[in-house]
């Protein structure tokens, strides 16, 4: 039995609120940080740079690009999803 991963296993981790979700893509749209997350459909969203220390309100039209995960290497938290107040 082989423990590499499937390429059918989403290659990104998306951090929204406090949890870490398998996502697909390269790329995710507010509106698909929204679903991902489980939060309203109105709700403001933030993208916190936590390298930066920035915290940048999301325009509904935002795409945020996402680095891929890299096997064997620990997860880098670069960006968390936050609602906005």
């Amino acid at each position: 039995m082989s423990s590499e991963a499937s390429t059918d296993d989403p290659k990104y981790d998306v951090w929204i609120e406090d949890t870490i979700c398998r996502w697909d893509k390269g790329t995710i749209s507010l509106a698909e940080i929204r679903e991902l997350g489980g939060l309203p459909a109105d709700c403001p969203v933030s993208a916190v740079d936590l390298v930066d220390q920035q915290v940048v309100a999301l325009s509904e039209d935002s795409v945020h690009e996402i680095p891929p995960r890299q096997a064997g290497r620990p997860l880098v938290k670069r960006t968390q999803f936050k609602r906005s107040s």
